[in-house]
């Protein structure tokens, strides 16, 4: 009689190891150049560019691949980012599925990891949030809102009462101005 065929082993249900090849961050000349110099931001006009040299590329679970970009941008423009309690930055993460972070050294910079997808969203999220949500808060607390000129809230008119939900409803708003501004741009 033939000898019984091997039984093969089984496969393991570990993930795949992650790997992740990073460069270091090299500032970019102009940033070289305009550091130490003060400024003030006009409002629509946003400080961030891809420091050059920096790519980080690993995969996930699913094996797509997950790269990061890291874009120069001044610790005194993060905070309207992170928002209130980290409203602003836990809504562009969950509308773009991207992650968000922020460094301050050596230079201020905003990280963003996922898909390319997922990083272009991210990347358009933050300066749309950037350069409506200074003015939609300014509205949102003043007496300034006309019927209609919210797409999230197009019913409210004057301004919103309650100060907790000034941040909620302004969020909300750029991130819809952001994406219908997307749709008129592709069409």
């Amino acid at each position: 009689a033939a000898p019984p065929a091997p039984t093969p082993e089984p496969l393991s249900a570990a993930p795949p190891p992650v790997v992740s090849l990073r460069a270091p961050p090299r500032p970019s000349p102009e940033l070289k150049q305009n550091a130490g110099r003060q400024g003030s931001m006009r409002q629509g006009s946003l400080v961030g560019a891809a420091v050059e040299g920096t790519q980080t590329v690993s995969f996930g679970a699913g094996g797509e691949p997950l790269g990061e970009k890291r874009y120069e941008m001044p610790v005194k423009y993060h905070g309207v980012l992170l928002g209130k309690q980290g409203l602003t930055v836990k809504a562009m993460q969950k509308a773009s599925g991207a992650q968000i972070r922020f460094e301050k050294e050596p230079i201020g910079a905003i990280v963003i990891k996922g898909t390319d997808k997922q990083r272009e969203e991210a990347w358009k999220l933050v300066k749309g949030m950037q350069a409506t949500l200074p003015m939609l808060l300014t509205k949102l607390r003043s007496d300034a809102i006309e019927e209609g000129e919210l797409m999230s809230r197009p019913n409210l008119r004057g301004r919103i009462e309650d100060k907790q939900a000034v941040w909620p409803v302004a969020v909300s708003e750029a991130i819809a101005r952001v994406r219908e501004d997307s749709v008129q741009t592709n069409d």
